[in-house]
């Protein structure tokens, strides 16, 4: 049996939408479960009537304590062989979760990624984007699944660069099954407290553990529907708070998993770069507020991280701007990134 996970927060909008084309599965072995995170519409009504309505649906309903915690709230009720994950503003195709579990009992995977589509707005028209792979691939074995959990780290490092390398995973957890078991030992290292990154520190966690992990070609897709007011795109208050708290979170992992500590520490600077980034492109602030914004950052920055994001990029530009930032030359750093966006289409 499968246990989806569908942690709702405010979702009413969508939520019908997900809920239907997770019960219109044809693997029909499952059970829904929908944790109610303290939503102040009328989420929570609308779980109570589809458990009334279906037996394979349950819902937890939980103070609003966000959205790691209601995942862990729901991985802590699963009764199946493995756990899935959906957003409730996404939806899947009828066979998706078939193929997942087809792929994940032949092959013998602990954990099996599928295939997702981004659906977005641009210029006020939907469009559908995604980059779908053409051959499945194995990871077996400690070597084989450390070197897979390192280049999964890595591989945030190039974030917003054009022609980057494939991802060996997708960052997210959406698209998988994860053996159950697998994900409860991970458990102690999923801080529920956590509001950005989750998705990476689960994923750091369980990668370890597995004996084998299997991405597959599925026709069927995961939609994920990109909106500008999620947790995952929103506004950037508290940012560096949060960022801390994914270094501390992953830092653990990586220790405790012997993962590279030099890619986790550049995945953190990866973020932190991002976010020092978007500043110098903020356009309706002064060219000296929006270097006032970068040097702040980067001074918060954990030891380490962004030389590590540097080391790891290989990109003469950055090595100048951060060497110009190191010096407080604000004004030709929010210059030399305004220049490299324009240039390149890079966003980070």
């Amino acid at each position: 049996m499968i246990s989806i996970i569908v942690p709702i927060y405010n979702g009413e909008k969508y939520l019908r939408a997900c809920v239907d084309s997770i019960l219109a599965q044809t693997h029909t072995d499952l059970e829904l479960i929908l944790v109610d995170d303290g939503s102040a519409d009328s989420s929570g009504a609308i779980c109570d009537r589809y458990a009334a309505g279906d037996g394979r649906v349950r819902v937890i309903h939980q103070k609003n304590s966000g959205v790691a915690s209601a995942v862990t709230a729901g991985i802590q009720a699963a009764a199946g062989e493995y756990v899935g994950f959906v957003d409730c503003d996404d939806w899947i195709d009828p066979d998706y979760y078939a193929q997942l579990w087809h792929s994940a009992q032949s092959l013998h995977a602990d954990l099996c990624e599928g295939q997702f589509v981004c659906e977005c707005t641009v210029r006020g028209a939907a469009k559908t984007v995604g980059a779908l792979r053409s051959r499945t691939a194995e990871y077996a074995g400690p070597e084989d699944i450390r070197r897979l959990a390192n280049q999964y780290l890595l591989s945030f490092v190039y974030d917003g660069v054009p022609d980057k390398p494939d991802r060996p995973l997708t960052y997210g957890k959406w698209d998988k099954l994860y053996r159950t078991q697998l994900l409860r030992r991970a458990l102690p290292f999923y801080d529920v407290r956590l509001s950005l990154g989750e998705d990476v520190i689960l994923n750091a966690a369980v990668l370890p553990s597995c004996g084998k992990v299997v991405t597959v070609p599925t026709g069927a897709k995961y939609h994920h529907r990109i909106l500008s007011d999620t947790v995952s795109h929103g506004a950037d208050s508290g940012q560096m708070e949060r960022i801390l708290a994914v270094h501390r979170a992953l830092a653990r992992v990586a220790a405790e998993k012997d993962l590279d500590a030099g890619a986790a520490r550049a995945l953190i600077g990866s973020m932190i770069h991002a976010r020092i980034y978007r500043q110098a492109a903020a356009a309706e602030l002064s060219s000296g507020e929006r270097g006032r914004r970068m040097g702040v950052l980067f001074r918060q920055a954990p030891d380490g991280t962004l030389q590590a994001f540097v080391r790891a990029r290989k990109s003469p530009v950055l090595r100048v701007f951060y060497r110009l930032l190191a010096m407080g030359l604000t004004g030709p750093c929010v210059w030399l990134a305004s220049l490299h966006t324009a240039l390149t289409g890079q966003k980070s």
